[in-house]
């Protein structure tokens, strides 16, 4: 059951298996009113956030309660606010009927930034005078089958010294530049580019790859989701030359595509190093090739050239997490696969990758993973939405390994999309 659910809420396609049915129970059938369940009144929960700010995690989620003939049905999109109190954890939900899920949700000025999917919004919302108050910055339709706002980044991509709010959408190609700073006839200044049909773009990603102080900024665009074999994509990036934005593919990938992709300066010089998980080519059960981390060089002509760092023998691996976590004064990636586990990459001197399983009990589908120094000691805390466990759990490295702490408890029937640190 789970598994159906969880390509419901990603957008794959589930082929139905319907049984043969003779023309007389056909014509029986419409001669019989239908009749319908009522669906089951639930209220959406918005909890009073008391007290703070504490350092903690937004964590964001979709869920499913039980509808007619016992179906699974999405419930609204959910926030929870994880606040760590010195002594212990407090958790503070937030729920939305206007959306089935939220994609991500980051803090932003005196509030914080929901991401939505069904229906695609962009929501600021703030906690005053007790209450919860919420405000749509952007809402979109494309006309297609979804309306979703996948992801989301936040930097300066056009060199004016203000960041702008760069959205992934599904699924129509879309991905889209905000200007918070700037208004059109009373709403946020919006650029949409490269719409295109039955298309999901699936991650953003800021960083500036050739050093020249102008951040790039890179999607995934690819086909519609199928849960039968493997679709094909692209990673693209996206430059600003002063005028407009230069698109330039950086990898086609071919047959499979990348749903997580990574900029981020592993050496202190000034250039984001950029990286992609290319999801395993398979046909149905089948893996052909298993789950790939590339890392790419940037070339003088501006193309780029992919090396292969790692494999890890899954599905896929939806989060690649920056950090020193080891506290050996070096950037590792930490690696959450869906079913294989926690994986990190630890660079040696010689440039090699080396791949070291950190936790063979962790899983789940998009296996959520983030790292944040919550107790300001300087010695990062890695936290790991365990889904299948049904954890929200801390590792913290001991000196020779890493120590798992349980903080909360996820419920079932949820998905955990992505968690963000900040004081709330």
């Amino acid at each position: 059951m789970i598994n159906i659910l969880l390509f419901l809420a990603c957008g794959d396609e589930v082929a139905e298996q319907k049984p043969s049915v003779s023309e007389k129970t056909q014509e029986d059938k419409k001669e019989q009113p239908a009749k319908t369940e009522a669906l089951p009144s639930y209220e959406p929960i918005q909890d009073p956030l008391e007290g703070g700010p504490y350092p903690g995690l937004l964590v964001t989620q979709a869920w499913f309660r039980t509808g007619p003939s016992n179906k699974p049905i999405p419930g609204p999109a959910r926030l929870e606010i994880w606040r760590d109190q010195g002594t212990s954890w407090s958790m503070t939900r937030v729920e939305d009927p206007d959306s089935n899920v939220f994609h991500k949700a980051i803090p932003f000025d005196d509030g914080i930034l929901t991401i939505g999917a069904e229906k695609a919004l962009l929501k600021k919302w703030m906690f005053k005078e007790g209450k919860w108050a919420q405000e749509t910055l952007w809402e979109q339709s494309w006309g297609g089958k979804f309306d979703r706002l996948r992801d989301i980044e936040i930097g300066d991509v056009d060199g004016d010294g203000k960041d702008e709010l760069v959205i992934a959408t599904h699924d129509a190609g879309v991905v889209a530049v905000l200007h918070p700073d700037e208004k059109v006839s009373g709403s946020i200044r919006v650029e949409e580019f490269d719409q295109k049909a039955d298309t999901f773009v699936h991650e953003i990603e800021i960083g500036d790859v050739d050093g020249d102080g102008l951040n790039e900024f890179f999607a995934t665009p690819t086909d519609r989701n199928k849960a039968s074999a493997s679709q094909g994509g692209l990673m693209v990036m996206y430059k600003w030359n002063g005028s407009k934005f230069d698109r330039t593919v950086v990898d086609p990938f071919g047959k499979t595509h990348a749903k997580e992709i990574l900029a981020t300066d592993l050496d202190g010089d000034g250039r984001s190093e950029l990286f992609s998980v290319v999801e395993a080519e398979a046909i149905g059960k089948t893996i052909i090739q298993p789950v790939e981390i590339r890392q790419y060089t940037l070339n003088k002509d501006g193309s780029f050239t992919p090396t292969r760092i790692a494999t890890i023998e899954d599905r896929q691996t939806r989060f690649l997490v920056p950090g020193d976590f080891d506290n050996d004064g070096k950037v590792e990636l930490i690696a959450a696969a869906m079913k294989s586990g926690l994986w990190m990459l630890d660079q040696q001197d010689s440039g090699v990758w080396q791949t070291v399983l950190i936790d063979g009990k962790s899983s789940g589908f998009e296996h959520t993973s983030y790292g944040a120094d919550l107790n300001k000691d300087g010695k990062l805390e890695l936290y790991v939405a365990a889904d299948e466990q049904g954890q929200l759990n801390q590792y913290v490295w001991s000196g020779s390994e890493f120590t798992k702490t349980t903080i909360g408890s996820i419920p079932e029937r949820t998905i955990t999309w992505n968690i963000v640190s900040g004081e709330f």
